[in-house]
């Protein structure tokens, strides 16, 4: 199951378990990789309004946005660390993209 298909799930009620918790966060480094390499990606198209209302960022964000925020809320980094929300938004303005929301 590809980590856009947990998020619908999530938004309809399904719990993430920690085991998909830790998929989803190798997911979220993939794919901050990925728009380092191509502009193509997935990651990077608008997610549905109601998985960003569900993960609590801005209507209009993009889906790797919404993913960081979710493992956000379900695993806090430690302190002194860059929430992965952050390490997003930093990757997203270094390779020029523009920032929904």
């Amino acid at each position: 199951m590809n980590y856009q298909m947990l998020l619908e799930c999530h938004a309809a009620g399904t719990p993430i378990t920690p085991q998909e918790a830790e998929l989803l966060d190798l997911e979220l480094d993939s794919q901050i990789e990925s728009i380092k390499v191509s502009r193509t990606q997935g990651c990077i198209e608008v997610a549905p309004d109601h998985i960003c209302k569900v993960v609590c960022v801005c209507v209009g964000s993009f889906w790797i946005t919404c993913l960081a925020a979710l493992l956000d809320q379900m695993n806090p980094v430690a302190a002194g660390s860059k929430a992965r929300g952050a390490r997003v938004m930093d990757e997203l303005l270094s390779n020029h993209y523009a920032i929904n929301g």
